[in-house]
């Protein structure tokens, strides 16, 4: 996309009003509903993208082809839910190590369970998810699905977290734990590596 395309004239959403994010976006048509197509910078990859996300530029790295590294983040403020999501792109010969890429994915996330293994046509999900309490209160829970996404036919990987939590933890929030993971499974599924 144009990042230099009229604001007025796109969608009214956060992804197409942003305009550090809006230069991620291929086009302002919906691929599914409430998801537009996001290509990244080093040309490696796309997936669906959260119409109402904000890609945060200060954490914005990217290195040649090679290495990208992207947070964004939106919610859904009428739940009271708030959501991210940080994704660490490699292109490297050190992906095809899945053990510590895995490791260092789960020191990441204090986790130190087993992953489940999904098989894709074109690429591998090693899956895993836990909880973190911040505090006593019942609403302050982060909830974290993650995996690493390897693709069969590169060296090419994406490290991916999803985090959701309530906004704020003093009012009531509902989340849907299993909602969620399925959300999250599906845009680590949508990662459609290019080649």
């Amino acid at each position: 996309m144009d990042s230099k395309a009229h604001p007025e004239k796109l969608p009214d959403t956060v992804a197409f009003q942003d305009k550090f994010t809006r230069e991620f976006m291929v086009s302002p048509k919906e691929v599914k509903e409430g998801y537009y197509l996001f290509k990244s910078k080093t040309g490696g990859f796309t997936m669906l993208y959260p119409k109402n996300a904000k890609i945060d530029r200060m954490f914005y790295e990217k290195h040649g082809k090679y290495f990208e590294a992207l947070h964004f983040g939106g919610g859904r403020g009428e739940e009271n839910i708030s959501n991210y999501i940080r994704m660490i792109y490699e292109n490297r010969k050190i992906t095809e190590d899945i053990d510590v890429n895995v490791s260092l994915l789960s020191d990441d996330v204090h986790y130190n369970g087993k992953y489940t293994k999904l098989e894709l046509n074109d690429k591998t999900i090693y899956f895993g998810k836990n909880e973190q309490h911040i505090s006593n209160n019942n609403n302050d829970i982060i909830y974290y699905f993650f995996s690493y996404v390897k693709s069969k036919h590169s060296h090419q990987a994406v490290q991916f977290i999803y985090a959701v939590t309530c906004k704020d933890a003093n009012h009531k929030c509902s989340i849907d734990v299993q909602k969620e993971e399925e959300r999250a499974k599906m845009l680590m599924k949508s990662i459609k590596f290019q080649y």
